[in-house]
């Protein structure tokens, strides 16, 4: 699929649709974690340093597009071409140090929701779901775009590129969020869509933690894991006993025989 159907830069004007929304997405987590998600109606997004993959946090900066880059600036501010060349020619080194020092800072304002469109990747229950002891939550993400309270707020929806290919970025002009958005060939089996949100967007929950507000109506389906018996118990009474959870479907997941 193209970058074009599968990437958005999103916004929820009031009294407007959502222009754009992704297909139904899932959540694996622990079967705590999906009870608090459900009891404290909101959901963590996750700040780049803390991925689990320390390969998708480097940044590569092409020096080329980055002097070509600086080159335009300048001569747009108003600097001779000769002076500006010049002068993007002779900080080649001290430009990628800066704009790289700039990403990795700029990126850590971020906040980060991974999930899959997909719920039987048996990969995901084994490392996601506590060894499919855990839960898969089925989200609509409409309900987690919310109108933007200030024009530099980055809330962004992507699905995830995988590739070993280098991308760069300043020559393709890609905004700062989708140098998060391409991870190694070798993670494809996860599926991954990703939700960005502008921390400062976000609530300050306690720590490191930043939440984004978890509609119940968000929230469509649980899927058990096949092992999760007998502690799902409580989420069930919880979903059952809630009147703004009862239109969750439940389900449990089964192990194939034919594997």
């Amino acid at each position: 699929m193209s970058d074009e159907l599968t990437t958005r830069d999103i916004d929820a004007p009031e009294g407007e649709d959502v222009p754009w929304m992704p297909p139904p997405l899932f959540k694996y987590v622990r079967l705590d974690r999906a009870l608090a998600i459900l009891k404290g109606r909101d959901i963590r997004f996750t700040q780049p340093r803390f991925l689990n993959d320390p390969h998708e946090l480097s940044v590569e900066i092409n020096p080329q597009s980055l002097t070509r880059d600086y080159y335009e600036h300048l001569v747009g501010a108003g600097v001779p071409p000769e002076r500006a060349a010049d002068m993007a020619c002779g900080n080649v080194d001290s430009l990628v140090i800066k704009r790289v020092a700039w990403v990795m800072t700029e990126r850590e304002k971020l906040g980060v929701l991974s999930l899959c469109d997909t719920a039987d990747n048996m990969l995901l229950w084994a490392h996601y779901a506590d060894e499919h002891r855990g839960a898969v939550l089925e989200l609509d993400v409409s309900d987690l775009i919310v109108k933007r309270q200030a024009p530099d707020e980055i809330q962004a929806m992507a699905q995830v590129s995988y590739s070993d290919e280098r991308i760069d970025f300043v020559g393709r002009g890609l905004p700062l969020w989708m140098t998060l958005n391409y991870k190694s060939a070798a993670w494809a089996y996860e599926r991954e869509w990703r939700l960005y949100r502008s921390l400062s967007a976000l609530r300050h929950k306690t720590g490191d933690i930043y939440v984004a507000e978890l509609p119940p109506i968000a929230v469509k389906r649980i899927i058990f894991g096949a092992r999760a018996v007998p502690i799902e118990e409580d989420t069930i009474r919880f979903i059952q006993g809630s009147a703004d959870h009862q239109h969750i479907r439940i389900e449990k997941a089964m192990f194939s025989h034919g594997l």
